[in-house]
């Protein structure tokens, strides 16, 4: 699906959110919050499905769903940026809309996709991709943890605990001066993929680094 020509993409969204969120926090500029308002609204509004209980993916132009994927690592990040951006925009009418989202998103991301101590990729039309892919990892680390700061149920902090014990185990690339491996299969391999190119790089994980 990464051939895909969308006209609005979820992750486009999420990083610009995230962005915004940052200037707003040592802003305030007024102009930000609004856009922030804006794009929370469009989060609850066209990207969450409520029915699915997740995030649709690839939009055309009118946020109309373009195919029918979940993507479990852009869920549980989700979870944690828009948590992150409601605390900075401090609007309780705005967090009272949107943080049942979120407990949401990190609720089923729990239930369905985190499996022998790490979290899958995602699901296309119905069909789990079980490779472990390195941001997705790094995502669950923080996303899991934030739920446990929430909501307070312990098994969100042991699920934390462990992806991070999965990471050290089979993640990190003991070579010297190397990095993550970009991902692993099902019986733990890694994939023949660069350790650093234009999609990979420690962005991820040295923002997991820098939350935990």
């Amino acid at each position: 699906s990464s051939d895909l020509m969308a006209e609005k993409t979820m992750n486009t969204l999420l990083h610009v959110f995230e962005g915004y969120t940052e200037l707003y926090r040592v802003t305030k500029d007024k102009r930000v919050g609004e856009n922030l308002r804006w794009m929370l609204d469009i989060f609850a509004k066209k990207v969450y499905n409520p029915d699915k209980k997740r995030q649709e993916v690839f939009f055309y132009k009118d946020w109309n769903t373009l195919i029918d994927l979940y993507s479990y690592g852009h869920d549980i990040e989700t979870s944690w940026l828009i948590d992150r951006g409601l605390e900075i925009l401090n609007d309780p009418a705005v967090t009272e809309k949107l943080s049942p989202i979120t407990d949401t998103l990190a609720e089923q991301i729990y239930k369905i996709a985190y499996k022998d101590h790490s979290v899958i990729n995602e699901c296309e039309r119905g069909v789990d991709n079980t490779t472990r892919v390195w941001w997705v990892q790094a995502e669950a680390v923080v996303g899991f943890l934030n739920g446990y700061q929430k909501q307070g149920d312990k098994k969100f902090l042991d699920a934390s605990e462990d992806i991070w014990n999965y990471i050290k185990k089979y993640f990190i690339d003991k070579r010297n001066g190397s990095e993550w491996f970009w991902s692993v299969q099902e019986d733990h391999t890694p994939n023949e993929k660069p350790i650093v190119e234009p999609w990979k790089c420690p962005y991820h994980n040295g923002r997991m680094c820098f939350e935990v």
